[in-house]
């Protein structure tokens, strides 16, 4: 299989999963800005990673601009802050693709967490925001409200073993 990993990565988690994946698949994996003008057409495998933001899968749409018309295998992880077995992600992943687009391309959701140092103003600001919100409806000593009050790291390499195992079938 000739593959490639690419992503988009604001606090790390996904540049994280997605040199995991690399290395495991034995590909490069290249941060979206120095995929630019790189030639897919000559894999036959692209594997895209982003991190939800407001339940969208960032740079998914220009990803798919420019990987679809190619007719390569498409294979799509996204990074977020639920935990693994939230019984929601898949949900959330799906809304991200047309009906068609999830009939053809597989894709994986791996936990991340949050990194507050990493985070520019505006997601900081959006977040607090959301705090707020988790607080008013769920209340200061619920696990979701905990949760966004401090950075947390949920990856681990495991995760992709799914994702790893898919590839190496295609």
């Amino acid at each position: 299989m000739n593959a490639i990993v690419i992503y988009r990565s604001k606090t790390g988690f996904t540049k994280r999963y997605a040199e995991w994946i690399a290395a495991a698949l034995g590909c490069e994996a290249l941060d979206w800005k120095d995929a630019q003008g790189k030639q897919l057409s000559g894999y036959d495998t692209l594997i895209y990673g982003g991190w939800f933001h407001a339940g969208s899968v960032m740079g998914l749409k220009k990803f798919l601009q420019v990987a679809e018309p190619l007719k390569k295998n498409l294979v799509v992880f996204a990074t977020g802050a639920s935990p693994a077995e939230n019984p929601d992600n898949e949900a959330a992943m799906k809304k991200n693709f047309t009906t068609e687009q999830w009939g053809r391309i597989k894709a994986f959701y791996l936990p991340g967490g949050l990194n507050y140092e990493q985070m520019g103003a505006v997601n900081k600001a959006m977040m607090a925001a959301f705090r707020v919100m988790v607080k008013k409806q769920e209340g200061e000593s619920s696990q979701m409200y905990q949760m966004l009050c401090k950075s947390y790291d949920l990856a681990e390499e495991k995760y992709i073993q799914p994702l790893v195992e898919h590839c190496n079938r295609l």
